[in-house]
Protein backbone atom coordinates (compact mmCIF):
# COMPACT_ATOMS: atom_id res chain seq x y z
CA UNK A 1 0.00 0.00 0.00
CA UNK A 2 1.24 3.45 -0.85
CA UNK A 3 0.53 6.33 1.51
CA UNK A 4 1.67 9.93 1.67
CA UNK A 5 1.29 12.37 4.57
CA UNK A 6 1.14 15.94 3.36
CA UNK A 7 2.71 18.27 5.88
CA UNK A 8 -0.19 20.69 6.15
CA UNK A 9 -2.31 21.54 9.13
CA UNK A 10 -5.59 19.68 9.38
CA UNK A 11 -8.74 21.58 8.45
CA UNK A 12 -11.17 23.03 10.95
CA UNK A 13 -14.93 23.45 11.06
CA UNK A 14 -16.89 26.69 11.25
CA UNK A 15 -16.62 26.51 15.05
CA UNK A 16 -12.81 26.48 14.83
CA UNK A 17 -12.52 22.90 16.04
CA UNK A 18 -10.64 20.07 14.33
CA UNK A 19 -12.35 16.97 12.97
CA UNK A 20 -11.09 14.78 15.78
CA UNK A 21 -12.62 12.05 17.93
CA UNK A 22 -15.11 14.52 19.41
CA UNK A 23 -16.44 15.41 15.96
CA UNK A 24 -16.88 11.79 14.93
CA UNK A 25 -18.65 10.97 18.17
CA UNK A 26 -20.94 14.02 18.35
CA UNK A 27 -21.80 14.45 14.67
CA UNK A 28 -21.34 11.05 13.09
CA UNK A 29 -22.37 8.85 16.04
CA UNK A 30 -22.71 5.17 15.21
CA UNK A 31 -23.62 5.98 11.60
CA UNK A 32 -26.86 4.02 11.74
CA UNK A 33 -28.93 6.99 10.58
CA UNK A 34 -26.35 8.67 8.31
CA UNK A 35 -27.08 8.63 4.58
CA UNK A 36 -24.13 7.16 2.71
CA UNK A 37 -23.20 5.06 5.72
CA UNK A 38 -25.99 2.66 6.71
CA UNK A 39 -27.01 2.47 3.03
CA UNK A 40 -23.55 2.78 1.46
CA UNK A 41 -23.97 -0.52 -0.40
CA UNK A 42 -27.15 0.71 -2.09
CA UNK A 43 -25.46 3.97 -3.14
CA UNK A 44 -22.59 2.04 -4.70
CA UNK A 45 -24.86 -0.44 -6.45
CA UNK A 46 -27.03 2.35 -7.84
CA UNK A 47 -24.11 4.22 -9.37
CA UNK A 48 -22.42 1.08 -10.67
CA UNK A 49 -25.63 0.08 -12.44
CA UNK A 50 -26.03 3.60 -13.88
CA UNK A 51 -22.48 3.60 -15.23
CA UNK A 52 -23.02 0.17 -16.78
CA UNK A 53 -26.17 1.49 -18.46
CA UNK A 54 -24.29 4.50 -19.83
CA UNK A 55 -21.29 2.31 -20.79
CA UNK A 56 -18.87 4.44 -18.78
CA UNK A 57 -15.83 2.48 -17.56
CA UNK A 58 -14.28 3.33 -14.19
CA UNK A 59 -10.64 2.44 -13.62
CA UNK A 60 -9.69 5.00 -10.98
CA UNK A 61 -11.60 6.47 -8.04
CA UNK A 62 -10.82 9.38 -5.73
CA UNK A 63 -12.59 10.20 -2.47
CA UNK A 64 -12.35 13.81 -1.31
CA UNK A 65 -13.18 13.73 2.39
CA UNK A 66 -13.55 9.99 2.97
CA UNK A 67 -14.44 10.21 6.68
CA UNK A 68 -15.26 6.75 8.03
CA UNK A 69 -14.60 5.38 4.49
CA UNK A 70 -17.75 3.25 4.56
CA UNK A 71 -18.96 4.66 1.25
CA UNK A 72 -15.47 4.40 -0.26
CA UNK A 73 -15.24 0.73 0.71
CA UNK A 74 -18.52 -0.08 -1.03
CA UNK A 75 -17.53 1.86 -4.17
CA UNK A 76 -14.27 -0.07 -4.30
CA UNK A 77 -16.18 -3.34 -3.99
CA UNK A 78 -18.67 -2.41 -6.71
CA UNK A 79 -16.32 -0.83 -9.26
CA UNK A 80 -13.10 -2.79 -8.53
CA UNK A 81 -10.85 0.12 -9.62
CA UNK A 82 -7.15 -0.36 -10.27
CA UNK A 83 -6.24 2.81 -8.35
CA UNK A 84 -7.84 4.62 -5.44
CA UNK A 85 -6.91 8.07 -4.15
CA UNK A 86 -8.36 9.25 -0.84
CA UNK A 87 -7.86 12.43 1.18
CA UNK A 88 -9.29 13.72 4.44
CA UNK A 89 -8.58 16.66 6.74
CA UNK A 90 -9.11 14.53 9.84
CA UNK A 91 -6.00 12.89 11.25
CA UNK A 92 -8.21 10.38 13.07
CA UNK A 93 -9.92 9.37 9.82
CA UNK A 94 -6.59 9.18 7.98
CA UNK A 95 -4.95 6.95 10.58
CA UNK A 96 -8.05 4.77 10.88
CA UNK A 97 -8.19 4.12 7.13
CA UNK A 98 -4.52 3.11 7.03
CA UNK A 99 -5.33 0.35 9.53
CA UNK A 100 -8.19 -1.18 7.55
CA UNK A 101 -7.45 -4.69 6.29
CA UNK A 102 -9.06 -4.02 2.91
CA UNK A 103 -6.60 -1.14 2.48
CA UNK A 104 -3.48 -2.76 3.95
CA UNK A 105 -3.81 -5.85 1.76
CA UNK A 106 -3.82 -3.87 -1.50
CA UNK A 107 -1.29 -1.71 -3.33
CA UNK A 108 -3.97 0.28 -5.18
CA UNK A 109 -4.55 2.81 -2.38
CA UNK A 110 -2.94 6.25 -2.13
CA UNK A 111 -4.03 7.86 1.14
CA UNK A 112 -3.47 11.52 2.06
CA UNK A 113 -3.99 13.65 5.17
CA UNK A 114 -4.72 17.21 4.08
CA UNK A 115 -7.42 19.88 4.14
CA UNK A 116 -9.21 19.90 0.80
CA UNK A 117 -8.52 23.62 0.46
CA UNK A 118 -4.78 23.01 0.15
CA UNK A 119 -4.73 19.49 -1.28
CA UNK A 120 -2.99 19.28 -4.63
CA UNK A 121 -1.84 16.22 -6.53
CA UNK A 122 -0.02 16.72 -9.81
CA UNK A 123 -0.78 13.13 -10.82
CA UNK A 124 -4.52 13.86 -10.84
CA UNK A 125 -3.94 17.00 -12.87
CA UNK A 126 -2.14 14.93 -15.50
CA UNK A 127 -4.34 11.83 -15.26
CA UNK A 128 -7.84 12.60 -13.88
CA UNK A 129 -9.86 9.76 -12.40
CA UNK A 130 -13.14 8.65 -13.93
CA UNK A 131 -15.06 8.89 -10.66
CA UNK A 132 -14.71 11.11 -7.61
CA UNK A 133 -16.64 11.06 -4.35
CA UNK A 134 -17.40 14.14 -2.24
CA UNK A 135 -20.04 13.04 0.23
CA UNK A 136 -21.30 15.63 2.74
CA UNK A 137 -18.01 17.50 2.91
CA UNK A 138 -18.04 21.01 1.46
CA UNK A 139 -20.45 22.35 4.07
CA UNK A 140 -17.37 22.38 6.31
CA UNK A 141 -15.40 24.71 4.05
CA UNK A 142 -15.64 28.51 4.12
CA UNK A 143 -17.02 30.47 1.17
CA UNK A 144 -13.56 31.67 0.21
CA UNK A 145 -12.41 28.12 -0.52
CA UNK A 146 -15.30 26.83 -2.61
CA UNK A 147 -14.70 28.30 -6.08
CA UNK A 148 -11.12 27.04 -6.21
CA UNK A 149 -12.01 23.67 -4.72
CA UNK A 150 -14.87 22.92 -7.11
CA UNK A 151 -12.75 23.86 -10.12
CA UNK A 152 -10.02 21.56 -8.82
CA UNK A 153 -12.45 18.66 -8.35
CA UNK A 154 -13.84 19.21 -11.86
CA UNK A 155 -10.31 18.94 -13.23
CA UNK A 156 -9.43 15.92 -11.10
CA UNK A 157 -12.41 13.72 -12.00
CA UNK A 158 -14.77 13.29 -14.95
CA UNK A 159 -17.73 12.49 -12.69
CA UNK A 160 -18.32 13.40 -9.07
CA UNK A 161 -20.69 11.59 -6.72
CA UNK A 162 -21.68 14.60 -4.66
CA UNK A 163 -23.92 15.40 -1.70
CA UNK A 164 -24.19 18.42 0.59
CA UNK A 165 -26.87 19.38 3.14
CA UNK A 166 -28.49 22.77 2.53
CA UNK A 167 -29.77 25.32 5.02
CA UNK A 168 -33.26 23.86 4.58
CA UNK A 169 -31.95 20.32 5.17
CA UNK A 170 -30.40 21.44 8.44
CA UNK A 171 -33.68 23.10 9.46
CA UNK A 172 -35.52 19.82 8.89
CA UNK A 173 -32.88 17.85 10.82
CA UNK A 174 -33.13 20.27 13.73
CA UNK A 175 -36.93 20.01 13.80
CA UNK A 176 -37.23 16.26 13.33
CA UNK A 177 -34.05 14.98 15.01
CA UNK A 178 -32.92 17.91 17.18
CA UNK A 179 -29.66 17.73 15.22
CA UNK A 180 -27.34 20.74 14.94
CA UNK A 181 -23.90 20.68 13.32
CA UNK A 182 -21.76 23.54 14.69
CA UNK A 183 -18.90 22.56 12.38
CA UNK A 184 -20.90 23.31 9.23
CA UNK A 185 -21.59 26.42 7.17
CA UNK A 186 -25.25 26.58 6.16
CA UNK A 187 -26.01 27.64 2.59
CA UNK A 188 -29.12 27.55 0.43
CA UNK A 189 -29.70 25.17 -2.47
CA UNK A 190 -29.59 28.22 -4.75
CA UNK A 191 -26.10 29.08 -3.51
CA UNK A 192 -24.82 25.57 -4.07
CA UNK A 193 -26.35 25.31 -7.54
CA UNK A 194 -24.72 28.59 -8.52
CA UNK A 195 -21.35 27.44 -7.18
CA UNK A 196 -21.55 24.13 -9.03
CA UNK A 197 -22.81 25.52 -12.34
CA UNK A 198 -19.47 26.90 -13.54
CA UNK A 199 -17.61 23.58 -13.31
CA UNK A 200 -20.26 20.83 -13.36
CA UNK A 201 -23.54 19.70 -14.88
CA UNK A 202 -26.04 17.75 -12.79
CA UNK A 203 -26.74 14.61 -14.81
CA UNK A 204 -28.40 12.24 -12.32
CA UNK A 205 -29.21 11.75 -8.63
CA UNK A 206 -26.11 12.83 -6.66
CA UNK A 207 -24.05 12.78 -9.85
CA UNK A 208 -22.15 15.65 -11.46
CA UNK A 209 -20.38 15.65 -14.82
CA UNK A 210 -17.28 17.83 -15.22
CA UNK A 211 -17.41 20.65 -17.74
CA UNK A 212 -13.63 20.61 -18.00
CA UNK A 213 -12.84 17.05 -19.07
CA UNK A 214 -13.18 15.08 -22.27
CA UNK A 215 -16.06 13.23 -23.87
CA UNK A 216 -19.39 13.40 -22.06
CA UNK A 217 -21.04 10.12 -21.10
CA UNK A 218 -24.32 11.88 -20.33
CA UNK A 219 -25.26 13.71 -23.53
CA UNK A 220 -29.03 14.14 -23.28
CA UNK A 221 -29.51 17.89 -22.96
CA UNK A 222 -32.69 17.81 -20.90
CA UNK A 223 -30.92 16.02 -18.05
CA UNK A 224 -27.84 18.25 -18.00
CA UNK A 225 -28.68 21.02 -15.55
Amino acid sequence: MKSFLKKTKSGFGKNGKAFDETYWSEIYGNGLDVDGSYNAKQHAQYLHTLFQLMEIPVYKIADFGFGKAILLREFVRSFAPVKVFAVDASKDAYEDLLKKDWVKKSDKFHIYHSPLESFQLAKLEREPVELGICNSVIQYLPDSALDHLLEKLAKYCSYLYFTVPTKEDYAVMKKEMNFIDPYAYQRSAKQYRKLLSRDFEIVSYNLLQSKWLGEKGFKEEVFRI
